[in-house]
């Protein structure tokens, strides 16, 4: 709910139709990060990925939304254009 009300009112600013947009997704690498409820350390643990939506122009993104709000998300299961790269946290390639 809490997301809900952050993305209505993005969409009511300026360029708010882009508050919905995937502006960033990484994947964890850092095998000696732990997590620490600070999203800046926690989106780099190791079998963590974080996906933010909205804007991203500041590192090299087109998407100029008026909002950037980043989700961590522990043991994910990803796949890339088909083919199974983490599963449940766990590096597959």
């Amino acid at each position: 709910e809490f997301l809900q009300r952050v993305i209505a009112e993005a969409e009511s600013k300026p360029n708010g139709e882009w508050a919905r947009v995937i502006g960033e997704l990484g994947i964890g690498t850092n095998p000696a990060a732990r997590l620490q409820g600070n999203v800046m350390t926690d989106e780099k643990v190791m079998g963590t990925i974080h996906i933010a939506i909205g804007r991203n122009e500041l590192f090299g993104g087109k998407n100029r939304a008026s909002l950037h709000e980043d989700g961590v998300v522990g043991q994910p299961t990803v796949y890339v254009d088909g083919e199974l790269l983490i599963q449940d946290g766990r590096y597959l390639l």
